[in-house]
């Protein structure tokens, strides 16, 4: 699992966020954008494209709101970003052309002075902080320990551990004659997670992790996601309205109660033995085609870069066990090397998705360049 802020650190900067954000919501006939030249200390060279509402908003854009702007007008991703690093000016024209020939209400969502979300006026803000004061009494009642927990520009994350309850299974490795037998230990876990900016749902997903290795896998199917969908806003015809924290507490607060409640049934011991008899399954179902290919394979089906399938493939030959269980752990170790927490916590998401693969899905990708071998 990787290492991110302690729950002390992360209380700290969801404190000073809430006093640093701003929401509106806006016609998108009174937004353009505009180019100017980037401060001196940032880059001199530069032209930077900024968002502006009236004589209100005048701010730089994040990277994942930019990238939101493109998916809304519908320009190619790519030429979008060719035009922000080639051509500032010729995206400024672009966006404003398509900005006011339909124009529709949208939200902008900023943070330190920058836009960091462009994002449907139906898109329901649940807060980070709102989460935070939400669950983080329950983890403590519970006696669970957070482990890692970070905030990105997309995401909140919470991953709480039950180490009081653990389970030993066989990992397939044995010693000497054979007699001794290595296993690993499991404990239960938690990932919570949410994101303000239309990155993703609030979810609480259950969670595997392992002591050995501290590697965390996340079994997606069996977790919680509750997207971030309410009634329209409604501003009239208002070209903005700063949106009230009072009024989304009291919308939210079923929300809240919600999660809180399945925070408290997250680590059922029933549903925790289920999962490790499953993965203890994986340890027989063994990797019979190339190494490099099943990596391969498997890399392109979970969309892993090529330094990313070099790591994969450097913990499974490390871990020893050419099995869907070892090519589980190698998923989840990779994640640690991984710099981006966001990335990082997607790779936990692939290592439960190894667990959860059909059998069908597991036999192409364990034969992989078994044919050639024979031939």
């Amino acid at each position: 699992m990787k290492a991110g802020k302690s729950i002390v650190e992360l209380a700290q900067e969801l404190e000073r966020q809430q006093q640093s954000k701003r929401d509106f919501i806006a016609d998108t006939k009174a937004l353009s954008m505009r180019v100017v030249d980037r401060q001196p200390m940032e880059a001199p060279e530069k032209l930077e494209p900024r968002l502006v509402l009236s004589d209100r908003v005048n701010a730089p854009i994040n990277k994942l709101a930019h990238e939101q702007i493109a998916a809304r007008l519908d320009i190619p991703r790519a030429y979008y970003n060719r035009m922000l690093q080639e051509q500032p000016q010729l995206l400024a024209d672009n966006v404003n052309t398509w900005l006011h020939q339909n124009p529709e209400k949208r939200m902008v969502r900023m943070l330190d002075g920058r836009v960091r979300a462009f994002l449907s006026d139906k898109f329901r803000p649940l807060e980070n902080a709102d989460l935070a004061e939400a669950v983080l009494p329950v983890l403590a009642q519970l006696d669970v320990e957070i482990m890692s927990c970070e905030v990105t520009e997309r995401r909140l994350y919470i991953k709480a551990v039950d180490r009081r309850i653990v389970k030993d299974i066989p990992t397939g490795r044995k010693l000497g004659d054979g007699s001794h037998v290595f296993f690993d230990t499991l404990s239960p876990a938690i990932v919570i997670g949410n994101s303000e900016v239309g990155a993703g749902a609030l979810s609480v997903e259950t969670a595997i992790w392992t002591e050995m290795c501290t590697n965390l896998a996340i079994a997606r199917q069996r977790s919680l996601r509750k997207y971030h969908v309410g009634a329209r806003a409604d501003i009239g015809e208002e070209v903005y309205a700063l949106l009230s924290d009072q009024t989304r507490r009291i919308t939210d607060a079923a929300v809240w109660s919600q999660v809180r409640d399945i925070v408290k049934g997250a680590f059922d011991r029933a549903k925790f033995d289920a999962l490790t008899n499953e993965i203890a399954g994986l340890v027989e179902q063994k990797i019979t085609g190339n190494p490099v290919e099943v990596v391969e394979i498997a890399g392109k089906q979970f969309g892993l870069s090529g330094e990313e399938r070099g790591s994969v493939l450097k913990h499974l030959i490390e871990g020893g066990e050419l099995s869907r269980y070892g090519l589980f752990n190698a998923i989840t170790r990779s994640a640690q090397d991984v710099a981006d927490y966001d990335r990082a916590t997607e790779f936990e998401k692939l290592g439960g998705q190894v667990i959860e693969l059909p059998r069908s899905e597991w036999k192409r990708i364990a034969e992989a360049g078994e044919l050639r071998q024979a031939a």
